[in-house]
């Protein structure tokens, strides 16, 4: 068969990685939408947005992006605007819904740009992830997978049914799951023609000969960099899906050195991968496959302290000023290679300056020119100008990477990996964790440093090498990084300010938090963290370990709760979500109860009430009481505008069919029959939740008590075929081959005992199932 050969940078922390890509809207009409003038209108109020944030001013950001929803509802950057507030909501405030509301909106189909839309369904299913509504995650991970199937958001969506199936403990699923993570090749991978030095290099093969492969056997693929280094990858199966495999090899600067475990490139190689096609579709034999990527660089620039270890935002005067660029690009030769880069000095403009300006514009602006305006829709203007500046060379730095001063290692030890597409040396100069003995005096570091004197001066003088600037100037170092991983010119910046004194010999002995309100929230932020830990450790048996986590969670919130009584709002508010939290994990569940009713009395209107009236409901159903749960529950269906509605109707049943088992005769009968119309209201009501999977397959498991196999196997395959992640598969597929025995389909039935076997190995039911399969094989079925 034909194998396809494609290779990525690693980028994110997966088992296959891309470079990051923005995939451009499709051309064609669009619907009506706003005019070019007012997306770069929205433009400006999105960065201005991002600028806000980027300074910790969080509530002004939230503000400028929600006014680019209300002020250009038609325009296409709106989108951005709604990813910005989700994203925000979602890893910030931890408002799950107020999340999901904004994602949503980036999903619609007026949305031109798929992988926007990709990934603001899999951001929706995160957030679904977050509150613990495991049943909807699955469904809308799913959306992700059926909907955009060439997107690189598949990967993630794979991960997080992984993780959800985890946290309910279906480890089979679980597993399943995760092995398809990085097994999906998105439409951007296809294209990836560049490396990035300094990181992984994944290889992936796709052909259909590799199923006939030896288990555990590599497929090796050769990799050569134009330079002259030549390193063979061994490649090896994902998973279950032998007709794929992934290998990776790291990359550094440096001499060539090959068949040392490390690819060895510089900044204008080109790496060469090869794959030998043992049998092609066109019944070709040993056909070489090549795939040629390019090596590139993205620019860091930084002004530091004088052991270029530290970035600095201040600058003194009558001192010298220490640049660095890193650019991995820009080192081509084993000597120290040189770039150019500039370092400017601006300053703030007077208040004429910046009204001659102003009137300026607005008097453009009446001849019909076009005027850029900021948030307040005045003309936009800038508050600096430039008033000097020097061209700077800079000189590549011989820089030992950190790992080999600690400990150097002969040239054969295996390469460190680091993820989420962090540079496998300190220093980002893109060397690896390997270092070699012999005495190599060749440069290939692809860091570059200067220094410039910073003299103070009111009328800089135009054309020398000096900077000059007064107390309150901004230093800017501006370099423009031609090649990257994108297909664009890059202009890199970063700016300091100009001060008068001495940097040095100022230590932090001391840490103290001032800010009450500042602090409940880091308390807060602590506890959170810490009960996340204790739940992990739940999760794996060390009882005591997580009991102690939850002390210490409960200490802190117990420590700040007079603090946070006395700010009220939202801080007390979450400071009591954060408390019954902690005490439901602990099995405290009167505690849990207490807390939860005390949230739902002082805060009527919170977007957490939905969530303690569900966590309430199920304390009292997990504590016997389950007419108060059904109560609870009933109240929390009745509340139209909660996400909970669908839980709590699967509440209701379970607790119905829970009062049934316990119950006998017609008793009986007469409860189990309850349960199946208030499992049938989650399917009827609400088709959307999570929970309908297990609705259904409840209802089918009552049409098998009800000797009624036809239609309970309808049900079951229903369920089989639509619900992938419903819980109790195993019951389902045993109740299914035990209603294919009743019909007598023993055939059938002894294929799906055989599915729970092999699905489900470690499910209770497993045992009689395989019993029953191994009669039925003598049976002769």
């Amino acid at each position: 068969m034909l194998a396809r050969l494609a290779l990525a940078n690693c980028a994110v922390l997966l088992l296959f990685a891309t470079l990051a890509g923005t995939v451009s809207a499709q051309d064609g009409p669009a619907p009506i939408r706003g005019s070019l003038i007012e997306d770069r209108a929205a433009r400006k109020l999105i960065e201005a947005g991002d600028a806000r944030y980027e300074a910790d001013e969080t509530k002004k950001a939230v503000e400028i992006w929600q006014s680019v929803i209300e002020r250009y509802p038609r325009s296409r950057v709106r989108f951005q605007a709604h990813m910005r507030l989700g994203n925000y909501f979602l890893e910030r405030d931890r408002a799950f819904e107020k999340a999901r509301v904004q994602f949503e909106a980036v999903t619609d189909e007026a949305n031109r740009d798929e992988e926007q839309r990709a990934e603001a369904t899999l951001r929706m299913g995160i957030c679904f992830y977050e509150a613990r509504n495991f049943g909807k995650c699955f469904q809308v991970m799913r959306d992700v997978i059926e909907r955009f199937p060439v997107s690189e958001n598949v990967n993630q969506a794979y991960y997080y049914i992984g993780l959800g199936h985890f946290q309910l403990q279906h480890y089979s699923r679980a597993i399943a799951a995760l092995e398809k993570v990085g097994t999906a090749l998105s439409s951007d991978d296809r294209q990836v023609r560049k490396v990035e030095a300094g990181k992984r290099l994944f290889v992936k093969i796709e052909d259909a000969d590799l199923a006939a492969t030896e288990p555990g056997e590599p497929i090796e693929v050769r990799c050569e960099a134009s330079s002259g280094d030549v390193e063979t990858v061994s490649c090896y199966p994902v998973g279950r899906n032998v007709r794929i495999v992934l290998g990776s090899i790291a990359t550094r600067l440096g001499r060539p050195q090959p068949d040392n475990g490390t690819l060895d490139i510089k900044g204008d190689d080109r790496v060469t991968v090869t794959y030998i096609d043992q049998h092609t579709a066109d019944k070709q034999l040993n056909r070489q496959t090549i795939h040629d990527v390019a090596v590139v660089g993205d620019a860091l620039v930084a002004i530091t302290d004088g052991a270029f270890s530290e970035t600095l935002q201040g600058v003194v005067l009558g001192k010298t000023v220490n640049l660095q660029t890193t650019d991995a690009d820009r080192d081509l030769t084993d000597d120290a290679d040189t770039l150019t880069a500039v370092l400017e000095v601006h300053r703030a403009k007077t208040d004429a300056e910046l009204e001659a300006e102003a009137i300026a514009a607005l008097n453009r602006g009446d001849d019909g020119d076009e005027v850029a305006v900021n948030e307040e829709g005045q003309p936009e203007i800038d508050p600096f100008k430039k008033i000097d500046e020097v061209s700077v060379t800079f000189t590549e730095a011989k820089v030992v990477p950190a790992v080999a001063r600690a400990s150097i290692q002969p040239m054969e030890t295996a390469s460190v990996q680091l993820g989420a597409g962090a540079s496998e040396a300190a220093g980002g100069g893109g060397e690896t964790g390997t270092f070699s003995e012999d005495d190599d005096e060749s440069v290939h570091s692809g860091i570059f440093r200067a220094t410039v004197p910073l003299a103070r001066a009111d009328e800089p003088l135009a054309n020398d090498s000096v900077l000059q600037a007064l107390p309150g100037d901004v230093v800017r170092l501006v370099y423009v990084d031609e090649i990257n991983t994108s297909d664009q010119v890059r202009r890199v910046e970063i700016d300091a300010k100009c001060i008068e004194g001495n940097l040095g010999g100022v230590r932090i002995t001391q840490s103290q938090i001032a800010d009450g309100e500042l602090r409940i929230k880091t308390r807060l932020k602590t506890a959170n963290a810490l009960t996340n830990i204790g739940n992990r450790y739940k999760e794996f048996g060390l009882k005591t370990n997580a009991r102690g986590k939850y002390d210490q969670a409960l200490a802190l919130c117990e420590e700040i709760m007079t603090e946070a009584r006395q700010l009220g709002g939202r801080l007390l508010e979450e400071t009591y979500v954060q408390l019954w939290r902690i005490y439901f994990e602990m099995d405290r569940l009167e505690l849990a109860a207490a807390m939860a009713q005390r949230l739902q009395r002082e805060f009527p209107n919170s977007g957490f009430v939905d969530d303690a009236l569900l966590q309430l409901a199920d304390v009292a159903r997990k504590q016997g009481d389950r007419n108060r749960a059904i109560g609870v529950y009933a109240r929390l269906v009745n509340m139209q505008t909660s996400q909970l509605r669908g839980e709590a109707q699967f509440g209701i049943a379970e607790c119905y069919r829970e009062l049934a088992d316990e119950a006998t005769g017609a008793r009986a009968t007469q409860i189990y029959d309850r349960a199946f119309q208030e499992y049938k209201k989650v399917f009827d009501r609400f088709p959307d939740s999570g929970r309908v999977g297990e609705a259904v397959a409840q209802m089918a498991n009552y049409y098998y008590r009800q000797q009624d196999y036809a239609r309970a196997i309808d049900t079951f395959e229903n369920v089989l075929t639509n619900y992938p992640d419903a819980k109790f598969l195993d019951v389902i597929l045993f109740n299914y081959g035990r209603c294919l025995y009743r019909m007598d389909r023993k055939g059938e039935a002894k294929r799906r005992f055989d599915q729970l076997i092999g699905d489900y190995p470690e499910s209770p039911l497993a045992t009689d199932a395989k019993q029953i399969s191994e009669a039925l094989a003598k049976a002769g079925m």
